[in-house]
């Protein structure tokens, strides 16, 4: 099985058609769970970028999770902030996460595409800077959030092959939208897209992660819910509420 890995994270991913993630203002809630207990919540929202860098810049999309009290005194409270100005080609350009574990502070910033091949990323733990290596990555690597945005555009049965930041490492994340299921949301019975993805760290093909992210099979397109490893557990998303959206002006 290793050697399988290495030789996956040897060949460069396939020329794809992916499909053009939509951007529209909107906002999505979510509640945590692990093994059905409540853990927390989570949201994704999308908007108009700042004054400042709209000629360049379709959106800024962020996302929130916390802990909620029973998690922040059993285990530990975690609070994060991820933001990712996109361009108007849906790329990203600039990244920041903001992470609060207990009392500690951990920043990280980037800007897209790498350099040479390689990603400057900048990491503090409570205001001082932390060295990091430079992190090795093709010229279509994308970060977390506007890889959810891209997914949730995914055709049934159509493969996707994409480098992604994440906790200061660089995956490969391989999968497909694999199915039409109907699935019980908290929203209701509803029917949807099941996409089932592998992510293999670049620096080390023994780390590896599963994940499973069911979006409404109708226009919206909605992530209903997803399911992954965070920290060695199993974290289920699922969504409480999507305001209704807005186009945004051209």
């Amino acid at each position: 099985m290793a050697a399988l890995l290495a030789l996956l994270l040897a060949s460069p991913c396939p020329p794809q058609r992916l499909p053009r993630p939509d951007f529209a203002p909107e906002t999505l809630v979510y509640k945590l769970d692990v093994f059905g207990t409540d853990v927390g919540t989570f949201e994704v929202r999308s908007e108009p970028p700042p004054d400042a860098d709209r000629p360049q810049a379709a959106a800024l999309l962020s996302s929130r999770a916390k802990t909620n009290a029973f998690a922040s005194t059993n285990l530990a409270r975690f609070e994060t902030y991820f933001t990712t100005l996109v361009s108007r080609d849906s790329s990203p350009l600039h990244y920041r996460e903001d992470i609060d574990e207990n009392d500690v502070h951990h920043g990280t910033e980037l800007s897209f595409p790498p350099k040479n091949g390689v990603l400057d990323v900048q990491v503090t733990r409570n205001g001082e800077a932390v060295p990091q290596a430079p992190l090795p990555a093709d010229g279509g690597v994308r970060e977390m959030i506007s890889t959810f945005f891209l997914l949730r555009r995914l055709s049934l049965d159509q493969p996707v092959c994409l480098e992604v930041f994440a906790g200061r490492k660089v995956w490969k994340l391989t999968g497909r939208m694999a199915a039409r299921e109907t699935i019980d949301t908290p929203l209701g019975h509803l029917p949807s897209l099941r996409f089932d993805g592998d992510a293999v760290r670049l620096d080390d093909a023994k780390v590896s992660r599963q994940a499973h992210v069911w979006i409404s099979d109708d226009e919206r397109r909605l992530p209903l819910v997803a399911i992954g490893e965070m920290k060695g557990k199993t974290i289920r998303a699922q969504l409480i509420a999507a305001p209704g959206r807005r186009r945004a002006q051209k």
